[in-house]
């Protein structure tokens, strides 16, 4: 999962130890968080009498940069060269580039007092950490709990393995993208299990509205 946000996040598939730093900055500033957020509720005073916390906030931020960094100027300096590469070629600009969230950023005006201004690095790599972070956090909270919903309803599980089965071949080690639209059980799990519990703080559980599938996890069976 991991794995998908980093290549969604920077557009080049990274080798296993650029992932490995990248997961290994983003732990350890989403696992200290709570020992550094009331910093911000008043910092001049905090920085006064919390000199020691906001000295491991910024050597945390340091690492972050150091290891972010890097990849967005590479992502940056790949971009230049597509467009350059697309420009002698005299190619149209929807090529086979994929597009990644920090090209966005890259490309990103804001409106200043002197007209428009560029998001500076520090800025991106601020928006690169909430962009793993919270993808990170939400579907591993949401996969634990359908995965729970699973073991705690034998029944559910007995259900979506018949319809996997039947779908793909026992020599598939994975269940492929194409067969997807083929396992509508699978995906009224899953919904249910989002429906159930809600990854985000502010989103509420809500009943059925009729969308083709019952609910799966208690009184009731889906029917697909």
């Amino acid at each position: 999962m991991f794995c998908l946000l980093v290549l969604m996040c920077f557009g080049d598939k990274l080798n296993e130890n650029q992932i490995k730093q990248v997961e290994y900055v983003q732990r350890r500033l989403l696992l200290s968080f709570w020992r550094f957020n009331f910093l911000n509720f008043c910092p001049k005073l905090t920085k006064i009498l919390f000199k020691t916390r906001w000295s491991e906030l910024f050597q945390l931020r340091k690492e972050q940069e150091g290891v972010l960094i890097p990849l967005i100027r590479a992502r940056q300096n790949k971009a230049k060269t597509e467009r350059l590469s697309r420009k002698g070629d005299h190619k149209d600009d929807e090529d086979d580039f994929v597009l990644a969230y920090v090209d966005t950023l890259l490309e990103l005006q804001l409106p200043d007092g002197k007209g428009k201004r560029k998001l500076s690095e520090d800025e991106i790599v601020s928006l690169c950490s909430e962009f793993l972070s919270a993808g990170t956090d939400t579907s591993s909270t949401a996969l634990q709990w359908i995965m729970a919903n699973i073991v705690k309803y034998p029944q559910v599980q007995d259900k979506l393995f018949a319809e996997i089965k039947g779908v793909v071949a026992e020599t598939e080690e994975e269940v492929k993208e194409e067969v997807l639209h083929k396992l509508p059980y699978l995906k009224a799990v899953i919904l249910e299990g989002l429906r159930r519990h809600p990854p985000g703080h502010f989103v509420l559980p809500h009943a059925d509205q009729g969308r083709g599938f019952r609910r799966a996890f208690g009184a009731q069976e889906w029917h697909c």
